[in-house]
């Protein structure tokens, strides 16, 4: 059984350019309980979405093109708009790789998933990374 998300007005941005993926990652969110969920192919697109938008959290591949997850990441944390730069953000990716997390942890990810993810972990994590309570630490790193 999914996590539910504690509010009925939950907005979330799922940000992936291939569309199997994006399409689960929508269904799981729907099936949630998300008001709404919005979608972008690539980095650029999903900043003016969020500036335009303030979802409450963004889920975000890392490997797209031309504007890749680490760098919508670096958009968002740098936002002079604190209701943009205080997003939450999950990225996920289909290897586990360890300079992949390090950087995204250095620009502040809430959370990261390795491909394929199974349905109730996906929407355990989702919802940890809402309530504030899940925040990536990656595997031999320090605090």
């Amino acid at each position: 059984m999914l996590e539910k998300f504690a509010g009925n007005d939950t907005i979330a941005l799922v940000v992936e350019d291939e569309e199997t993926t994006r399409d689960l990652v929508t269904r799981l969110l729907t099936a949630m309980g998300a008001a709404e969920v919005l979608i972008a192919e690539e980095g650029s697109q999903a900043l003016r979405l969020v500036c335009e938008r303030h979802p409450h959290i963004v889920i975000s591949d890392v490997e797209m093109k031309p504007v890749d997850g680490l760098a919508l990441l670096g958009g968002i944390r740098g936002s002079m708009d604190p209701q943009v730069s205080s997003i939450p953000v999950v990225m996920f990716t289909s290897t586990q790789q360890g300079e992949v997390a390090k950087k995204a942890k250095d620009l502040g990810v809430n959370g990261f998933l390795v491909k394929p993810f199974n349905p109730k972990g996906f929407s355990t994590h989702i919802r940890d990374v809402l309530e504030k309570k899940s925040f990536l630490i990656p595997p031999g790193s320090k605090k």
